[in-house]
């Protein structure tokens, strides 16, 4: 199947590097104006790869030079774990580093995820409690792939790296079974729901919009690596969302609602759940972003012939194969946060449904200093990353979200990327965290997501979630952007720019692959990129 890229012009702008400064408590950052032939992929994970935060606990992965030398011990110790926050920002790192794999600057990057991958081996998890701690092992697949024989850095890799990446996902396979073995809606609970995937143990019979990336998504991408629940992983991959859609979209507000619970009047779902309606109140972005990139990456790799046979009561159009319907909501969550998206920045808020106008100042009968509804980090770099992966695969066309995500990208660097005092870049302006229920009765509310405990609003450290989501927007704007200097038969410049970095941001020997690592092959014809699917 080909799909086709249309040919397009980026927007280009020069680097300035004091357009004013933005006062982040002790630490003073000057602002940034975007540049398009910056690689900010590499700024970001040069500058901040060994000092980041999940949450509030500083994380930080061990850098290397380009033969392996260890420049930096990881800056948050015995703080760094296996886990869904430097799980992600892994991914994506070894992602960047697939893609840049002819160029020395990628080796670094190459040597600090083998290392944190091998230390958190182990620790991969073999039951189903958690879909967070499980997304962490989506970062051995690619490992799998550069380590094996005639992999891009097999030549280099430790000796156990390869046979460790098997084993994590070996051990995932068993945490995704366990799950859709022990935590799972059953049908005495709800039909129409029955086969969903909890969130976690602590949240029983609860689906969120965040854990269909955790999960179904996982479970995608091991199939292209021979590991399966059984002889239905793909229908049980759309049973997902077909069971959240059901629940979770808002066909008036054309959002996604955060999550539902099947069980709303529990003790674990009361204080949050509509009782009649079984959903959480509001459409909080980071959720919506989880479940918009879990829909391309499943997209990515899906059969065409995988078909449903309802033997439980239909959810969607099962006229039609699963990739088609999981396409169908795909195109409707990208129009719907394509309507969404703040015209002045091209960024998008905390709270999908309102602008900077809402305001809360009360939360849990408590008041507080009013806090206003804010732009948006992490969801903006996720929504991004997911626009510009859909079109580069052909999901979504070019002519209608392509502006979109261009508006994203350059919005996202002058909203939040920032340089530190010492010359190093940052990001700023992401929620540390999000959830509903559990020992603090979060209630979901709008108030909640501005002023509850766990919701604060990052502005002097950069928060895990935003640099692994920006790094694969960043990742994936480049691939477009060398793509298109392909196609121009540009030649590859020897200059620098005002920091040192190439003007270019083509690799030596451009290569494509999908993110999910199946090499794609190229051809320059009239009219455009034709990218084919293998």
């Amino acid at each position: 199947m080909k799909k086709t890229m249309k040919f397009f012009a980026l927007p280009t702008a020069g680097l300035t590097l004091a357009l004013g400064t933005v006062a982040c408590s002790a630490e003073t950052y000057t602002d940034v104006q975007f540049d398009s032939t910056l690689r900010y992929s590499q700024l970001l994970i040069d500058s901040r790869i060994n000092d980041f935060y999940a949450n509030t606990k500083k994380m930080g992965f061990t850098t290397y030079d380009v033969d392996g030398n260890v420049l930096k011990k990881n800056a948050g110790g015995s703080n760094l774990k296996f886990d869904y926050v430097p799980g992600l920002v892994a991914k994506a790192v070894i992602e960047g580093a697939e893609y840049y794999q002819d160029s020395a600057f990628a080796r670094p990057w190459f040597y600090m995820v083998e290392n944190y991958a091998n230390s958190f081996v182990g620790s991969v998890p073999t039951t189903g409690g958690s879909l967070d701690n499980l997304n962490a092992t989506k970062m051995y697949c690619t490992l799998y792939d550069l380590t094996d024989e005639g992999g891009a850095f097999a030549s280099i890799a430790d000796a156990s790296t390869h046979a460790n990446a098997q084993k994590a996902m070996q051990s995932a396979i068993k945490g995704l079974r366990d799950a859709n073995n022990n935590y799972v809606i059953t049908l005495p609970m709800s039909r129409i729901a029955a086969g969903g995937w909890w969130h976690k143990s602590s949240y029983p019979n609860q689906m969120w919009c965040d854990g269909q990336y955790m999960g179904p998504a996982l479970l995608a991408q091991l199939q292209g690596y021979g590991y399966h629940l059984g002889d239905d992983d793909w229908r049980i991959i759309t049973r997902q969302f077909d069971i959240t859609w059901h629940y979770l979209w808002d066909e008036e507000k054309q959002l996604l609602w955060h999550a539902f619970s099947a069980d709303p009047t529990s003790a674990f779902s009361s204080c949050w759940a509509n009782p009649e309606t079984c959903r959480s109140a509001e459409y909080w972005g980071r959720a919506a972003g989880w479940y918009f990139l879990a829909l391309v990456d499943i997209l990515e790799l899906i059969p065409t012939d995988i078909v449903m046979e309802p033997t439980q009561p239909s959810l969607g159009d099962y006229s039609v194969d699963c990739r088609t319907r999981l396409k169908q909501y795909l195109e409707k969550v990208a129009d719907g946060l394509k309507a969404r998206q703040d015209a002045s920045s091209g960024c998008w808020y905390q709270l999908l449904q309102y602008d900077s106008t809402f305001v809360a100042d009360s939360y849990a009968g408590k008041s507080y200093s009013p806090k206003r509804n804010y732009l948006e980090s992490s969801a903006t770099a996720i929504f991004i990353a997911s626009y510009l992966k859909a079109i580069r695969l052909g999901f979504l066309s070019a002519d209608d979200y392509l502006e979109t995500a261009l508006k994203g990208y350059e919005g996202f660097v002058n909203q939040f990327v920032k340089m530190k005092s010492d010359g190093t870049y940052t990001l700023v302006n992401s929620c540390a965290s999000a959830g509903l229920g559990g020992s603090a009765n979060r209630d979901g509310s709008a108030a909640y997501y501005l002023l509850g405990s766990d919701v604060t609003r990052v502005t002097n450290y950069t928060e895990g979630k935003v640099l692994g989501a920006f790094i694969l927007a960043a990742v994936e704007y480049e691939r477009l952007r060398d793509a298109n200097e392909a196609l121009a038969d540009e030649k590859i410049e020897d200059t620098t720019n005002a920091i040192g970095q190439e003007k270019t941001t083509r690799p030596t020997k451009a290569r494509y692959y999908t993110l999910g690592g199946i090499p794609v092959e190229k051809s320059a014809i009239s009219g455009g990129l034709h990218v084919v699917r293998r």
